[in-house]
């Protein structure tokens, strides 16, 4: 659009006058506003060197900008996401005395297992937890529970071994990592399925008269025990900034998962 014709049908020079036959874009020459002599075709060639620039640099921005798709923007409470926490190398028992236990060997840490007492829970994943857009981070929590965790009556430090656990569950896309916690679990309805899972889970809160630990039943309610292997749910806070490229299958089947650039 920036290239003009210009059409010569006849130019006198020192009196003598030429048909636009006999000249060439190389033999027409003019003075720029600074001074400079130049012809048209250079004239003509740096205006086609400019569009194309312009054009490369337009493709540039429109690359750019696909590439620049926030998770934080897009994403809602309760969206699946393809977050990888990697794999179980073996099985494990689950667990009858402090400690963790019960997942199955060769599969991705995404898939649920079933604890003590319960079936497994409905949903395996991860999902989003919360959404900061103002910092462009994202919290995840297991749709499910991983593995299974004892809480003992004679035990006080649950709560820590269990934030420390999560962070067996980071990646590269990871800034942070702790257990569910009672808190957020109190900003969940009570029959959403980010809280109710469909089993039994531990919280990072203790009742400081018998030292149980709280737990959030099958139905979404809250109560405390002690001397039960329940599931542990690790919670990711992903860095700030993370990309994504659209949506599709995750690790362990859900079909519509926000993927990670």
């Amino acid at each position: 659009g920036y290239l003009l014709i210009i059409l010569i049908l006849l130019v006198v020079t020192n009196g003598i006058t030429y048909g636009a036959s006999q000249l060439t874009s190389e033999s027409v020459s003019y003075k720029k506003k600074d001074g400079e002599l130049t012809t048209v075709k250079k004239a003509l060639d740096d205006l086609i060197t400019k569009s194309s620039k312009v054009d490369e640099l337009e493709q540039k921005v429109s690359d750019y900008k696909k590439l620049t798709i926030y998770l934080a923007d897009n994403a809602k409470v309760g969206d699946y996401v393809a977050y990888d926490a990697g794999e179980w190398g073996t099985a494990t028992f689950k667990p009858t005395t402090q400690g963790f236990g019960g997942n199955a060997a060769n599969t991705n840490k995404g898939m649920s297992v079933a604890c003590y007492g319960s079936a497994a829970p409905l949903y395996n994943g991860w999902r989003v937890l919360k959404v900061d857009k103002s910092n462009k981070q994202v919290t995840i929590v297991h749709a499910g529970q991983p593995e299974c965790y004892y809480h003992g009556a004679s035990l006080n430090d649950s709560v820590t071994k269990l934030d420390t656990r999560a962070n067996d569950y980071k990646n590269s896309y990871a800034e942070s990592a702790h257990a569910m916690n009672y808190d957020e679990v109190n900003e969940l309805g009570s029959s959403d399925t980010l809280r109710a899972t469909g089993t039994n889970y531990w919280l990072t809160k203790v009742d400081g008269a018998n030292r149980g630990l709280y737990y959030v039943y099958t139905d979404g309610s809250v109560s405390f025990a002690n001397n039960f292997a329940f599931g542990f749910r690790p919670v990711i806070v992903l860095r700030s900034g993370v990309l994504i490229t659209g949506k599709g299958k995750d690790q362990v089947g859900n079909t519509n998962a926000w993927i990670l650039a």
